[in-house]
């Protein structure tokens, strides 16, 4: 195979580079390479002692003045104008035989550009898509990149453009493309995308390796917030010059086979025993007894959650934070390949949870798999259809006899085709076969015996994580029908700040609003709503807020709201503006904040009204002087 220029553009960051051209030097691969960095007028003060360090190593083409990065990209493909080139950014790491592999899915005439995996900035990232990673725990570049060369050996698959820290060029491509040009698009971000899209209208195709992974520090030729502001102009950019970009883009995922097969490799070699949790997809207090149990048995087990997605289909995926394996089985047609792959990756425990919106053959799984299983009884799923024992009205349905029972599902059908005996009949098949069966209570194990009085059942209340001790929360209230003049947009950056410092507020507006502002949970901020005005008094005193609020936006007159607030008691903020300071001036357990003051001094004020916080030890500040502004 001929030389392949592996060409890194750099401008700055020295110390990435210095990594990059390392990993360049230290892989492994049988083809021939010549190592061409392009110093695009580095201002780094270190570099001509690194390009001393390198002589040997690497080609240096110095530009004497700063051209950008397509330029600095010419350049250096410029140099041998009969060989394949890779784009290497400054801070990739590259691993193994890298480009043995690349070189290979680039042999076909009528390849264009070959593009790979990454964690960082690029068509195809890992683990999560579309997303600037961290490396998964335990995982370096290396590991990585031999497990993609593993699970998706010489598998490469088609896209309409590609971009990334390593890009793989023929040079047919480069010869009837032409060079790289960020003019149409306004800079140089993304003008590896320009020349795919050019390259494609030339019949050339393009291609996603599925078998190299290269590191990627991110964004150093551009800096993340340049990245991103360049990204949403080029995105724009590309959509204009090509008016099919965004929906072939859109129409295209070809990175996901190729990282689920790496995801199962991963969980296979997992030093910790792996665990798949049976249950429904909802929250509540299931999935919070499934999150303590993945807590408490952390660097023990790792545990995959199994759950209904649609109809007869089923979910399994990993729940742990920065991962995104996900895959589908419809039971019963697929609950053999469902168990395959359980068996294939070392699940050695079931935990049945609960069946809510499963298909029925999921008892079926742990035959299938042939994998012992545990059964908790949330609920009373394996003797109700119902779950809970309850009647159409809400209430305990007594636990009749099997009439009964019969007599409520004619009236609310089970989500299986059972009658109450058959319901039990499978129930009690799958307690007798599990190894365990948890309750949480002992009244739970009683009632169960009612109907399975062989079945062992252990009482194990939940595991319960010790509460950390909450702090204490200053309540905000704001009195009346809240609207810009009297301070409404004020609130609302209020309670924007609060969320964005972490600040112990909470804000209650007793009213309404003239117009909708963020609430909870996106901001520390509720609304009570309309109240008759002889109700006022009483409702602060329910509310018990330790603080009122008046952020009043122009000269209030009087306000009939201040003369409630002035009997509670409750101290004080206001605005220095109009009647206010005249009607509050000289009580201790108020304070003046300027009326166009940012929401920062606002909440500081409050903060110190409510008697919080380290700035709680300072006195209010006298009230401003009443006069108009």
């Amino acid at each position: 195979m001929s030389t392949v220029d592996v060409i890194v553009p750099f401008y700055r960051d020295l110390a990435a580079l210095r990594g990059c051209v390392a990993s360049v030097l230290a892989s492994r691969s049988r083809t021939a390479f010549e190592l061409i960095i392009v110093n695009d007028a580095s201002p780094e003060p270190d570099v001509t002692a690194y390009w001393r360090e390198l002589r040997g190593d690497a080609t240096i083409i110095d530009v004497p003045a700063r051209q950008g990065y397509a330029a600095a990209l010419n350049r250096g493909l410029a140099l041998h104008r009969e060989r394949d080139a890779v784009i290497l950014h400054c801070d990739a790491f590259v691993a193994g035989d890298w480009l043995e592999r690349l070189a290979r899915h680039g042999m076909d005439r009528d390849v264009g550009i070959v593009g790979t995996f990454t964690d960082k900035a690029g068509f195809a990232t890992y683990p999560l898509p579309k997303r600037d990673n961290p490396l998964p725990p335990g995982e370096t570049v290396a590991s990585l990149d031999a497990l993609f060369a593993q699970a998706n050996s010489a598998e490469s698959a088609p896209v309409p453009a590609i971009n990334g820290p390593c890009l793989y060029l023929r040079r047919d491509c480069l010869s009837a493309v032409g060079a790289f040009d960020g003019t149409p698009l306004g800079s140089d971000y993304g003008v590896e995308l320009d020349f795919c899209l050019r390259a494609g209208g030339a019949r050339f195709r393009h291609l996603l390796a599925g078998d190299v992974f290269v590191g990627h520090s991110g964004h150093a030729p551009y800096g993340a917030r340049e990245a991103d502001d360049f990204s949403e102009r080029t995105e724009a950019a590309l959509a204009k010059l090509y008016p099919d970009y965004t929906a072939k883009i859109a129409a295209h995922d070809p990175a996901r086979p190729f990282a689920r097969r790496v995801d199962l490799l991963r969980l296979a070699r997992l030093p910790e025993h792996l665990i798949v949790f049976v249950s429904h997809p909802w929250g509540g207090g299931i999935r919070r007894y499934m999150n303590d149990l993945a807590t408490l048995t952390k660097g023990r087990c790792e545990m995959l959650y199994l759950e209904p997605a649609v109809n007869d289909t089923v979910k399994l995926h990993w729940p742990r934070a920065g991962e995104s394996f996900s895959a589908y089985y419809r039971l019963p047609q697929e609950l053999p390949a469902l168990a395959s792959l359980l068996r294939a990756i070392g699940v050695e425990r079931l935990h049945f949870q609960h069946v809510h919106l499963q298909p029925q053959a999921i008892l079926e799984l742990p035959t299938a798999a042939g994998i012992p299983y545990d059964c908790t009884l949330h609920d009373y799923y394996a003797i109700c259809p119902q779950y809970h024992l309850v009647t159409e009205d809400g209430r305990y349905c007594g636990e009749p006899d099997a009439a009964g029972c019969a007599a409520c599902l004619a009236r609310r059908p089970p989500q299986w085709k059972l009658d109450i005996s058959a319901w039990r009949d499978a129930f009690g098949r799958l307690l007798r076969g599990a190894e365990r069966v948890i309750a949480p209570s002992q009244d739970v194990a009683t009632r169960m015996r009612r109907y399975f009085p062989d079945l062992p059942i252990s009482v194990w209340p939940h595991p319960e994580s010790p509460q950390a001790s909450l702090p204490r929360v200053a309540r905000v209230a704001i009195l009346g029908n809240l609207s810009p003049e009297k301070g409404l947009y004020v609130v609302a950056a209020c309670a924007r700040d609060a969320r964005e410092r972490g600040l112990p507020l909470a804000f209650r507006v007793l009213g309404s609003t003239t117009e909708p502002i963020p609430q909870a949970p996106d901001v520390p901020l509720t609304i009570y709503g309309q109240y008759v005005d002889a109700e006022l008094a009483r409702i602060i005193m329910e509310e018990a807020p330790d603080v009122l609020l008046f952020a009043a936006q122009v000269p209030e007159t009087y306000a009939y709201t201040l003369s409630v607030a002035l009997e509670s008691g409750v101290p004080i903020v206001a605005s220095a503006l109009g009647a206010l300071p005249e009607r509050l001036a000289g009580r201790p357990q108020s304070a003046m904040v300027a009326w166009s003051a940012p929401p920062c001094v606002w909440n500081d004020a409050l903060l110190l009204a409510a008697g919080l916080g380290e700035r709680a030890a300072k006195p209010l500040p006298p009230p401003i002087s009443a006069a108009v502004p």
